[in-house]
């Protein structure tokens, strides 16, 4: 399809090259991307992908959905954006949504992922100041965000080369190991922070045993239990939470509730917004003057997520993800073990590839040449980000232009 591009893909290589900071890895031939519908999209040369990245989980409705161009429009003639000294109501009618979907809590808004983790890391050591607890127990593989706080957070030491020295007070134990944790906990210990499912890290989920004895040891020791969702969260396992997903798929529905969740990607669907619902131990702990941001919750970016949150539940996308993830999972499956097809895991919209005799990286590319967008993750892993509203027929097409390659 043509998308009379005023540019040409040569331009655009050599403006990147000229003035855009080379922080990120992008092929020789990375497509330059010009136009998005649906599940679908275009690039200045007028050649047609299957997005199955969605911006790195990002685009959980696809490209261009009508409703979100919008409501964009309609909020954008409204009211933008207004001192968080202010209320508007967008942003109490989104916290309420995402209380009644998590449990007894608030919410407090910000802007990107990292600055969600960032929040729930300052409440726990807030929560835990009086006692001397500082030190936040995360684990090895771990990816919780890009600033100096989260690099030191996260558990991977190539993060933080050349930015020492690491902000102290991290603590970085096996993944799915409870022992290690209950070892590594200590009168300095504030929390423990988990990813329900480790994306950057290669799509690794969580044990529902893993989970219930986190939430019982946390409490039994009166520490906090933070989730990093930004990833893994709303819907993108056909769940709101990955962690409800890990549980009731294992039959282990247990009394499992965290004390803090972290929210982006998803939430906004393209547009830039973050947010950490606390639970009622840490809901009141970010007391004014302790923790802010300009542009948190904005008009318009909680007119877009509560936008989101209605097609979800009115187009049934939930369900809809989770049964085309199971569909993609057997698909994979049934390829597992021939070319470069290795161990299939993950759920729903979150599905990750184990590559062999390749590098991901080379896999991932000989992909975009046959037409099909995926996103390489840890040290040899694919990930298929398919939006929510991906078709059975998008699917059996993704899982064509795999074979394809193998």
């Amino acid at each position: 399809m043509k998308t009379n591009s005023p540019v040409t893909s040569e331009q655009v290589r050599a403006g990147y090259a000229q003035h855009v900071v080379p922080s990120y890895k992008r092929s020789a031939t990375a497509p330059v991307l010009v136009r998005g519908k649906g599940t679908r999209v275009w690039d200045a040369d007028g050649k047609e992908y299957l997005d199955f990245g969605s911006g790195i989980a990002v685009n959980c409705l696809g490209h261009a959905h009508p409703r979100l161009a919008e409501v964009m429009k309609k909020q954008g003639e409204q009211l933008v954006h207004v001192s968080n000294l202010f209320l508007h109501p967008n942003q109490a009618e989104l916290a309420g949504e995402l209380v009644k979907r998590t449990g007894p809590g608030k919410v407090f808004f910000c802007n990107s992922g990292a600055e969600a983790n960032e929040a729930m890391v300052k409440a726990a050591r807030k929560a835990g100041a009086a006692e001397g607890r500082y030190e936040i127990i995360t684990t090895l593989n771990s990816f919780h965000g890009r600033t100096l706080g989260m690099i030191a957070a996260s558990g991977q030491e190539r993060l933080r080369e050349g930015f020492g020295p690491a902000m102290p007070g991290f603590v970085y134990v096996p993944y799915n190991d409870l022992a290690a944790v209950e070892k590594a906990i200590g009168p300095k210990t504030a929390a423990v922070m988990i990813e329900g499912i480790q994306g950057e890290g290669g799509v690794i989920p969580a044990t529902p045993e893993y989970l219930l004895g986190l939430r019982r040891l946390t409490q039994e020791k009166g520490i906090s239990l933070l989730m990093d969702a930004v990833q893994c969260g709303h819907y993108r396992t056909g769940r709101f939470q990955s962690y409800e997903w890990i549980l009731e798929s294992s039959g282990k529905k247990g009394d499992f509730l965290p004390d803090a969740i972290s929210m982006a990607k998803s939430l906004g669907g393209g547009f830039p917004i973050g947010a950490v619902w606390f639970g009622i131990r840490l809901s009141d702990v970010l007391s004014p003057g302790t923790h802010a941001t300009t542009y948190g919750g904005t008009a318009l970016a909680c007119a877009v997520a509560l936008e989101i949150l209605k097609i979800i539940e009115e187009e049934k996308l939930a369900e809809n993800i989770a049964a085309r993830g199971e569909e993609l999972k057997k698909g994979l499956a049934q390829l597992s073990g021939k070319g470069w097809v290795g161990e299939v895991r993950g759920f729903g919209g979150m599905v990750g590839v184990t590559v062999r005799g390749k590098t991901h990286a080379e896999v991932a590319e000989a992909l975009a040449q046959v037409g099909l967008l995926v996103v390489p993750a840890g040290s040899d892993v694919l990930r298929f980000l398919a939006p929510y509203s991906v078709s059975m027929n998008e699917v059996q097409e993704a899982l064509q232009k795999v074979e394809s390659t193998l």
